[in-house]
């Protein structure tokens, strides 16, 4: 018989996360159970149930995402999980049609999600909206052009105070980037926690703050691993000085001779003040997948950097509820219309290709070009490229 799909009751957590660790290669422990826990809305974790046994785990934390001109409530998926023993069994489509058509009823118009393989959700109408890079520099190689500009200085900081000054940092120098996540203070506790699990073998954290007339404007939390290696896992400032600021610390550790960080945008200016440029390895990496779970309430939440319309013919067999034409009309405010199925489209898109194009990470003429997107009124692919772009690139800080 076909495994049940549901949302968990509490005393189902310890089975729930011992399903999800034991699907990803790992045995759940007292501490990252005590440690998930916080973290878990068990209203909006679903399982699929073998009988009795939890053998497929999703969950849905609340949140809400920055998108251009404002900020959209957002469901963010995670720890979606099959056991071996039951996959190739469409335990993993089920799961993601019941935790979408939750977030429809809620009335969230956007998903997001951090992929652990990328083959899995453009199926599910996900679609790349946000790039990072992974660096590695060595550090004799590190030297900058010009000193920053910043005043202030830096200092460590316990673990408290940066559980404490990291939410409300986040939100000043990202909040108002596209893709930038607001995450709950039960997201920080666990990002920040230092769980062993989390270290990978590299040492706890380190947290300094950089100051400026006693308050917090950048800060860095990083780890060292091998004895010669600086992990620079979250690094943030109010502006590009205090940034460089902070870089110029995690490059003057005395007795290392690397330094890597996981997630930067691909706008960071670092590399344009190094001496030598070509010393910062950069690999770029899919970061953020988004997907429209109301199509026509996420194209209404957003602004346009132009005026003009558009009519968009959306393929979504998925969410089928967001198959249709739109009318996307942008002047002194933006409207959105369902129009009737026979009705004439400027474009014709899928899902996953409207959502990687949300945000402004990618233009929708780069995805035509792709054979994502096609143009059937000419004219309609440059209209489109001036509604959706974007100053910045998107990005989300994630541990």
């Amino acid at each position: 018989m076909s495994p049940t799909i549901r949302t968990i009751a509490e005393d189902e957590f310890p089975d729930w996360h011992r399903a999800g660790s034991l699907a990803f290669g790992a045995h759940a422990t007292e501490e990252s159970a005590e440690l998930e826990r916080p973290f878990c809305e068990t209203d909006r974790t679903f399982a699929a149930f073998d009988g009795r046994r939890v053998v497929g785990t999703a969950t849905t934390r609340t949140s809400s995402i920055a998108i251009p001109g404002g900020c959209a409530p957002l469901g963010f998926v995670d720890d979606v999980a099959v056991i071996p023993t039951h996959r190739r069994r469409g335990v993993m489509t089920r799961m993601m049609r019941a935790q979408l058509g939750q977030m429809r009823e809620r009335g969230e118009p956007l998903a997001a999600l951090h992929a652990s393989e990328s083959l899995i959700y453009g199926r599910f109408g996900y679609g790349v909206a946000t790039w990072a890079e992974r660096w590695r520099i060595p550090r004799v190689h590190a030297a900058m052009k010009a000193e920053p500009n910043a005043d202030g200085g830096a200092e460590f900081i316990d673990a408290d105070e940066a559980r404490a000054e990291w939410p409300s940092l986040h939100r000043r120098a990202a909040g108002a980037r596209p893709g930038a996540v607001m995450y709950s203070d039960a997201y920080w506790r666990f990002a920040l926690s230092d769980a062993e699990h989390h270290r990978r073998g590299a040492s706890a954290f380190f947290h300094v703050a950089y100051k400026r007339d006693g308050r917090v404007v950048g800060m860095a939390s990083y780890r060292i691993r091998g004895g010669s290696e600086v992990l620079a896992i979250f690094l943030l400032g109010e502006d590009a000085e205090i940034e460089a600021a902070l870089w110029r610390y995690c490059f003057g550790i005395d007795l290392k001779t690397e330094i890597r960080a996981f997630n930067r945008p691909t706008d960071d200016p670092l590399a344009w003040r190094l001496e030598d440029p070509r010393r910062l390895e950069r690999v770029v990496h899919d970061h953020t997948w988004l997907r429209l779970v109301d199509a026509a309430a996420a194209l209404r939440a957003r602004r346009y950097d132009a005026e003009g319309k558009l009519s968009i013919r959306v393929r979504d067999s998925f969410c089928d509820w967001n198959d249709g034409v739109y009318s996307l009309e942008v002047g002194e405010s933006v409207e959105v219309r369902r129009m009737p199925e026979s009705s004439p489209a400027d474009l014709e898109i899928g899902a996953s290709a409207l959502a990687a194009a949300y945000l402004g990470g990618v233009s929708l003429s780069v995805l035509a070009r792709a054979g994502a997107v096609r143009e059937t009124s000419p004219g309609a692919l440059r209209t489109a490229d001036r509604l959706f772009r974007t100053d910045r690139p998107p990005w989300t800080l994630e541990l």
